[in-house]
């Protein structure tokens, strides 16, 4: 199946069959059309294009990449943009998570990695996830991205400091202000720690392996 039939699959309720007519009737053209741009014999123009994503819920760069249609703007930002210092930052990767966080040492620091500074905003460190209670998104070992902050934030998973030292978790404020801490794991409960210190938020992350392939290209 390709990505266009599973886009079609997937905003048509999980039936490919009829989801190009159910297309046509929406964007008030011909059955005709839509084959001819699922066949690849023709792209659909930019406000067709516009609105189907819309339709299907995602980006107009993704509905482009289904249809096969190169997003020269993309493309050409691409090629034209070149690292520098200025529009690049270099983020430390810490070998483990050191118990003084957010404060670590350069004996800390595994490496650094040069990124975009468009890709993690406001990016101020890389460390590993040690524990599994965020799984299945975030598993033991993965490269989590953090962004310094003391502040809770109500639903996003963030590294924090307890009576019993540093975990990721996702932040609950309840009603009466208290702060809970909340795994995405279900074999672990809801707790109130004693002791809390916001260290920052889990902004991003990668696998081991996304890792060792990228550095591995530098």
């Amino acid at each position: 199946m390709t990505e266009l039939e599973k886009l079609l699959q997937k905003w048509n309720d999980g039936v490919l069959r009829g989801a190009k007519i159910r297309l046509a009737r929406e964007l008030q053209v011909d059955d005709s059309t839509v084959s001819a741009w699922v066949a690849g014999r023709a792209n659909p123009p930019a406000d067709k294009i516009e609105k189907i994503s819309k339709l299907f819920k995602t980006s107009e760069r993704e509905v482009k990449a289904a249809f096969g249609i190169e997003d020269k703007e993309f493309s050409r930002s691409l090629r034209v943009t070149p690292l520098t210092d200025k529009n690049t930052i270099s983020l430390p990767i810490l070998a483990d998570v050191p118990a003084g966080l957010p404060d670590f040492s350069d004996k800390d620091v595994e490496t650094f990695w040069d990124i975009p500074r468009w890709v993690f905003p406001g990016a101020d460190f890389v460390v590993k996830c040690n524990g599994d209670s965020l799984e299945p998104k975030l598993h033991l070992g993965d490269y989590c991205v953090i962004r310094k902050t003391t502040e809770p934030i109500h639903g996003r998973a963030m590294v924090v400091k307890t009576e019993n030292g540093v975990c990721m978790k996702v932040i609950k404020k309840l009603k009466d202000g208290t702060i809970q801490l909340c795994s995405t794991n279900p074999k672990y409960k809801p707790f109130i720690p004693e002791e809390l210190t916001i260290v920052g938020l889990i902004i991003g992350s990668w696998s081991r392996q996304d890792k060792e392939n990228w550095l591995g290209l530098m």
